[in-house]
């Protein structure tokens, strides 16, 4: 049983650049603005991610983040530019299973953010969470097969790459295969590169 978790403006990280906390509702429009400038980027791997997301579509996953929360099936977060206040990029505990004790972790940068490091520091910002808050043990990293990018990431967060998983995603209706990466509490213990 996962244990109860105050969201209300909980920051999990905060350095001199940036901050990851829960998604607020208030943000729609900021988290709408991060996705549009990406959407090209984003939408290459993210089947969510389309020609047509808009602002309805920000709020209505906001609102969706807050139930999924409370009921303890996923966990969101944005990343702040703390000189900015932008919207730079979210991750995410989702697809949880309280009987395996795992769930998948996700992340996205936004364009003109790529290349510092920080989606690693706020993936195992989102890691080191869900291991000391929620009871989980295992997180996966699912990443297509073709998306070095993302790959990279897993590494830079200390995640282990287990297999290329056939079809292992469906991505636009069609099945992809995958590299399947996995956390797990003690790789917190390894240190990774700093960001910026």
């Amino acid at each position: 049983m996962p244990y109860p978790i105050d969201r209300s403006r909980q920051i999990i990280y905060c350095d001199r650049d940036i901050e990851v906390r829960p998604l607020d509702v208030r943000e729609a429009r900021a988290l709408y603005d991060a996705v549009d400038h990406s959407r090209q980027a984003i939408g290459k791997w993210e089947a969510w991610c389309t020609p047509t997301y808009g602002l309805l579509d920000a709020q209505l996953f906001l609102q969706r983040s807050i139930e999924h929360w409370q009921g303890h099936a996923a966990y969101d977060f944005n990343v702040i530019d703390r000189s900015t206040g932008l919207v730079i990029g979210a991750v995410a505990i989702n697809q949880v299973s309280q009987l395996n004790q795992m769930a998948n972790l996700g992340y996205w940068v936004r364009e003109g953010y790529t290349g510092r490091g920080i989606a690693a520091v706020a993936a195992r910002a989102a890691a080191a969470f869900a291991f000391g808050k929620t009871g989980l043990t295992r997180l996966e990293i699912v990443a297509q097969a073709d998306n070095l990018r993302s790959q990279r990431v897993a590494e830079k967060t200390g995640a282990t790459m287990e297999c290329l998983a056939r079809n292992r995603l469906v991505f636009h209706g069609q099945p992809r295969d995958a590299r399947v990466f996995s956390l797990v509490p003690a790789d917190l213990d390894r240190p990774v590169p700093a960001h910026g």
